[in-house]
């Protein structure tokens, strides 16, 4: 299995390593469980990194995967998608999809970008509850 969720309740955050061959079907389950994950939480803000994938969606699966995503992403929240620059073509058009309905996805090549980039709106309320909610990146 190329992921693992594994929450940082602390930080109210999740750690999911991608990597390797992930097929559609395995992404989907995979953030069925996030999602799952954000409604019985209340959290908002996700941060994906799969850099380490040896596979990306087909054309006609990226719209699965973007219909996916918006489907039950709460309401303010905000994703970022770190990603190789072999990935960006993709990446880019996911990011147009989804944020043509509605959902704040941003894509970025840099993980400590995309980690300050999702944290950047919290930092004034850190000091009394981190507010990152669900990051999703992978493992060394």
């Amino acid at each position: 299995m190329p992921y693992f969720i594994n929450p940082a309740w602390e930080d109210k955050c999740v750690f999911l390593p991608c990597e390797g061959d992930m097929p559609f079907a395995e992404m989907t389950i995979a953030w069925r469980e996030v999602q799952e994950l954000l409604a019985e939480t209340g959290w908002k803000r996700v941060l994906v990194d799969v850099t380490a994938q040896r596979t990306s969606p087909e054309m006609g699966e990226l719209f699965d995967l973007a219909k996916l995503i918006w489907r039950d992403f709460p309401q303010g929240g905000r994703m970022a998608l770190v990603v190789r620059w072999d990935q960006s073509r993709f990446a880019k058009l996911l990011e147009m999809l989804v944020r043509s309905v509605g959902v704040y996805l941003t894509v970025f090549v840099s993980e400590e970008q995309a980690e300050a980039w999702i944290l950047e709106e919290s930092q004034g309320k850190h000091s009394k509850e981190r507010n990152c909610d669900v990051i999703l990146y992978k493992s060394d």
